[in-house]
Formats: structure tokens, sequence, C-alpha cells
């Protein structure tokens, strides 16, 4: 029988059609689900990337903003010695001090060009004796008081004329005595002082140094947190992962690694301690009957034997110096944590970033069986954009140990190398002094500089307000700070904000420093916090800004944006224009342009120094103190390429150095 009805002839065609359509859906979506995949495995290793490299920021704006505290604890030393140290000039034959003349012009008060440090006058220093100057002349010379003999012994009056007499000779002599030693040891007190700050500064830029170069093959470094940045990253990656590459990578079907391009670099490979050996003159008296004052290096104690005793002599009677003459010579500074410093410059041609290498299978919804497709992604980012402090010349050629070329600040103390500390002490440049703006090649020799301030004429100083400072300080809680502090009354002296006033930012620090408005909050409280596991040795002190007044329980809120308002801030002349007033002019380091980016000059510009929303009276800080609207301070983060850090065209010695490539390259095997 012959079957005539066709019906289902088309379902069997549908359904054949059907696994064909289904086979096309299926691969489409599988190609689509692989792409979305891949794309993702590389964004979430440029993500991990972006994260290790900001912790690597994090660690170079510390260590930045501690090499600017060296910077400012120079400043502070060269203030004391030529401000304070010779301010006894008040009256003639000397031309007086600026202070006392009120002269404003900017040019030089030659007294200034080779200081010498005197502290035995009223009205400033109060432990003078009522209307005694030892120091109005920079040629001292004061005859001995004849001595009264008696030679009617039979009359009284000349008896008490001969004792009155002797009294007189030997007040004299003691004046002039403690004249001698009241000086040296002023200068060798506020030396040792910038000695213990910028060593404790400095061991924890080479502990900083030395956890960013971790010398573990696996990339890893510790971050400011204590935390271990491998660790951080990597779970990074996995929360921005998809889910099928998720699954695949925790199942053991990834493989996640970092490098880091720091590590095994020791620290003093491409952070360069700049070494040296300043020194300072003081008025002493020779050893003799009359008061003849004597110009010394203080590497010399007072010549008089009755004023090396006194420095010995417990206060209040002396000066209680203990074991500061030992430090007075340079030659035992060699190779120590203690030879004096300007911070450290970094080698230009050891660059800072981080890589992620990332390798995934991931299993397609219409692939159930076998092996997912192996994808890989690579990713590299760097901290850019900020500034650890300035070249101590201006070229560096690639190669090189140090920088070489012009000085960057003509001013400061000569570089040394080990083993050639000892210096001549007629050398001017060995005497502090820094520039104030990029150029300046007179410092703190003007008389503006020396009249920088208001109100300066009022001021009074006991020498017990320094007796702290020569101190080793083991931490805040100790009183240590060197600054002047009033303990008797537990206050600080107005002598105190004079000196913040001083070291406050100035354009030459915002033009070659990054610095933190608000360090202790943003990063001294995590810094110290961590000290252990950042390797900070134990009897190094983490402080905060200069000024910062811990040890009494007010907490972490003393920063440099205190040190620019306030007293210091209303003690600073208008005249002197060299002061940064506004804290948001030291927002001037790298960031992105309009629509993030670009990072070139024109773009950008228009943010350097300004700031449209403050973190001020808002819940959290900011690093810059700037939330919104403005320039950044410091490092940021960018995503860079692979051949640009293998490019042999970096222009980055200076411009005056030839190009080359830089000295820490990524790997070329093992899929970098």
């Amino acid at each position: 029988m012959i079957l005539r009805n066709q019906r289902g002839q088309a379902a069997i065609f549908v359904a054949l059609m059907f696994n064909v359509l289904f086979v096309f859906f299926a691969m489409a979506i599988n190609v689509a689900l692989v792409v979305h995949d891949k794309i993702n495995l590389q964004n979430s290793a440029d993500i991990a990337a972006y994260y290790a490299a900001m912790k690597q920021a994090e660690i170079l704006d510390v260590i930045a903003h501690e090499n600017y505290q060296i910077r400012q604890s120079y400043k502070l030393l060269a203030w004391r010695y030529r401000v304070l140290g010779i301010m006894g000039y008040y009256k003639a034959p000397t031309p007086r001090h600026p202070v006392w003349s009120g002269e404003l012009d900017d040019t030089v008060y030659p007294p200034a060009t080779r200081a010498t440090i005197c502290v035995t006058y009223r009205p400033v220093w109060t432990d003078a004796p009522e209307g005694e100057n030892l120091c109005n002349s920079e040629n001292l010379k004061i005859p001995a008081l004849p001595e009264v003999k008696v030679i009617a012994g039979f009359l009284g009056i000349n008896h008490a004329i001969a004792e009155l007499s002797k009294q007189l000779r030997m007040q004299f002599n003691q004046q002039c005595t403690r004249h001698g030693a009241a000086n040296w040891w002023f200068a060798m007190s506020i030396m040792h002082a910038f000695r213990l700050d910028q060593r404790n500064r400095k061991l924890v830029i080479y502990a900083l140094a030395k956890t960013l170069s971790n010398p573990g093959n696996d990339g890893d470094f510790t971050d400011l947190d204590g935390n271990s940045v491998l660790q951080g990253a990597r779970q990074t990656f996995v929360k921005n992962l998809t889910y099928a590459n998720r699954v695949a990578f925790e199942s053991g079907g990834g493989e996640f690694k970092l490098m880091n391009s720091m590590a095994g670099l020791e620290a003093d490979r491409w952070l360069k301690e700049i070494k040296i050996s300043p020194t300072m003159l003081y008025t002493d008296v020779e050893n003799n009957a009359a008061c003849i004052a004597s110009v010394q290096p203080v590497a010399n104690l007072p010549q008089r034997p009755d004023a090396v005793a006194l420095l010995y002599a417990g206060t209040p009677a002396g000066f209680g110096v203990g074991n500061l003459p030992d430090w007075r010579v340079d030659s035992i500074l060699t190779d120590s944590d203690y030879q004096y410093s300007l911070g450290v410059e970094k080698n230009p041609w050891y660059m800072t970033y981080v890589g992620v290498n990332v390798k995934s299978h991931p299993r397609q919804i219409f692939f159930p069986f076998g092996d997912g497709v192996e994808m890989v992604a690579r990713a590299y980012a760097k901290p850019f954009g900020g500034r650890i402090g300035p070249w101590y010349q201006n070229k560096w050629n690639k190669g090189a140990e140090i920088s070489e070329g012009e000085l960057v600040d003509p001013l400061v103390a000569p570089r040394v190398g080990n083993g050639t500390l000892t210096m001549s002490a007629n050398d001017p440049r060995r005497l502090p002094n820094y520039s104030r703006y990029p150029g300046d090649t007179l410092g703190l020799t003007t008389k503006l500089a020396l009249n920088s301030q208001d109100a300066m004429k009022s001021v009074a100083i006991a020498y017990d307000y320094y007796k702290n400072i020569k101190e080793e300080m083991t931490g805040i809680g100790t009183g240590g700070d060197i600054l002047p502090w009033d303990f008797q009354n537990s206050k600080a002296p107005d002598i105190r904000n004079h000196e913040i006033a001083a070291i406050a930012p100035d354009l030459f620090d915002i033009t070659y420093y990054s610095i933190e408005p608000n360090f202790p909050k943003n990063y001294w409280d995590r810094l110290s916090a961590n000290k252990n596991a950042l390797k900070i040795p134990s009897d190094v002190p983490v402080r905060p800004d200069l000024g910062f007044q811990g040890f009494l329980g007010q907490g972490a809120t003393f920063s440099v944006q205190e040190q620019m308002l306030g007293k210091p801030h209303e003690y600073q002349r208008p005249e002197a224009y060299w002061y940064v007033r506004v804290k948001a002019h030291l927002l001037t380091s790298w960031l992105a342009g309009p629509g993030a980016f670009n990072y070139n000059v024109e773009e950008s510009l228009g943010n350097f120094g300004k700031c449209s929303l403050p973190d001020e009276g808002l819940k959290y800080t900011t690093p810059g103190s700037c939330v919104a609207g403005g320039g950044r301070t410091g490092y940021s983060v960018k995503l860079v390429a692979r051949d640009a850090l293998l490019s042999g065209d970096h222009k980055i010695g200076g411009p005056e150095a030839g190009s080359g490539s830089i000295l820490n390259p990524p790997k070329t095997n093992d899929g970098w």
C-alpha cells in the first residue's frame, strides 16, 4: 500500500536545522564569552598591577617626605646659626643686625657671610646679665680689671676697695669664661640636634627602601600597613575576575606572578646618600686675664680650662654637655649612621614599577568537557610624578654612581665621601646655608633673610629651652624634639614658633620635593604602627613633622600645613617673598589632564597649585589634603607599556645627559 500523506517532513528538516543553528548559537556565545573572559583577565591584571604600583608609590611618598624633613632640619640648623647666632650685633661699631636696624632689602649683611655664634647678649638671651652684651663686636677686647692692692693696711676702706676689686675681677673672669662656654655649647648642641634628626629620618628612608627592594623571587614586598603586596594584588585580581575565570583560577587552573622592578637592588644603589661635613664658628675668649674674643671652629673646645669644666658641670650652674664634646671631631663619623647628610638622591636609571603576569583556563558554558581555553595576560604599572628630592648636581649620566654637573643648591655644604670627611674649617660652604628659591645664591646672608620674621625684637630665650635638643631621643613620649621647649612651664616658648616659621616650605622646597601637607594623619600613623613589619631599627624613633608635640598627648595633629598656619604664618613678613603661604601651592606633582587620558604639561598645568575641595572638616583625610578639583602631591600611578620599559630612548638624566635604557628592565623570559 502506498502512503500518500507527506505531513511531518518539515519537522525533520526543522529539527536538523535547529541542531545546526544551535551549534552556531553556542559557538557565538562561547566566542563572546571567551572574548569577555579574555578582556576581563586583562583588566583584572591591569587593576592588580595598578594596586601593587600604588603600594610602591605610598612607600616612595614617605621616603620623599622624610627626605624633605631632613631638608627642614638643615634649614633649621642654618637659621639658628646665621640668625640667632649673630643677633647680638645691635650697636656700632659692627653694622647693626637687620632685626635691630629694621632693614628689609635683599642685599648682603657682611657679618652673616662668615657668621660667628655668640649667644651671651641681652635682651634676647635671658641668661646673660642685665645690661651686658659681649656679642656686640666681632673683635671684642676688654682689658683685665686692675687689681687694687692693700697699701695702707690700717685703713679699713683700703681693705674694702681691695675686696671689691677682687670680687669684680672674679665676676669679670667668670662671665668671660661663661661667654666662651655658652657659645660652644649652643653651636655644638644645634649641630648635634641636626645630626640626630637626620640620622633617624635617614634610617627610616633606608628601611623603607630595603622593604621595597625585598630580594625574594616572588616579587613580594611589605606595604605601609605591614601587609604582603603580593597577597593584596592577588586578591584584587581574583575579586575582579568573571565567574568562569575565578572558578578556573581557584581550582588550580590559573597562575598569578608579580614582578617588582626593585627586587634585589641594594638600597644604596638607587638611593645615594648626600654626605656632608658642616662646621660652625663660635666666639671663644683667649686664656688670659683679659676678655679678648677668639673665633674658633666648633671642633675646638674653649681655650679656658674653666670654660671646659663649666661645659661638663651639671645644670643649672653648668651646661651638662655629657659626651657632646666627643662628637665635635668629624673623623669619628666616617661610615657611621650619624654622619651628617642632606638626605638622599634617587638614581633615575633605576625605575620603580611592577609587572603582573596571569594565566587562566576558563571553560565556557557550551564546552562542558575537556580543557578550557588557555588565556594569558600581562600588565605593567609604575609610580610617576613625585620627587624624592633634588639631585645634588643637575645631571646624572647612565652608569654614574652619583649626580654630576652644576650644583642644584649652590649654598648647601660640600658633598664628601667615605674617608674624606675632614675638610678645611675655612671653606665658607661648610658653614650652613641654603637657597630660598631656585637660583638663589645668597640664602641667609641677606638683610631680608635675617629679618624675614616680625616680632624678633621681643623674643626672649632661656638656655634651658635648648638643653633637650642635644639628647639621643628614642621616641615621642620622652620629650624627643629638636625644637626649643619650656619644660619648667610645660609650654612652647615663642622662639619655637619663630623656628617653625623659618623652616616652613619655600619656593625651592616646592620645586624639588614632594611635600605631604598632612603627613601625620595620612602616613605617620601607619608608619609608626607597623614599624617592626617595615624593619625600622628599634632605636630609631619614627617622627612626624617638626613642631609636633605628641609627647604632651596632643596626638598626631601637627604637620606641614600647620607649619604654614597660625603663629608661624603670622610671623613671616610679607616682604619675604620666598615663603609658601597657601597649602594648595604644595600640590605641584604630576597629575592627569582633562579626562585622565593625558599627562602632559599643557593639560595638567591648570590644576597645579590649586584645590577646589580641600579635606578640612571632612570625616577622612586624603594625601595632599585635596579631595577634588586640583593638583596632587607625591606619586601618581599609571599603566605603562612593556615596550616603553624596554626602550633605549629614556631621557631621564637631565637635559645635558644622554638618553639610554633603564638599568632594571623587565624580564625577557618566563612569560614576561
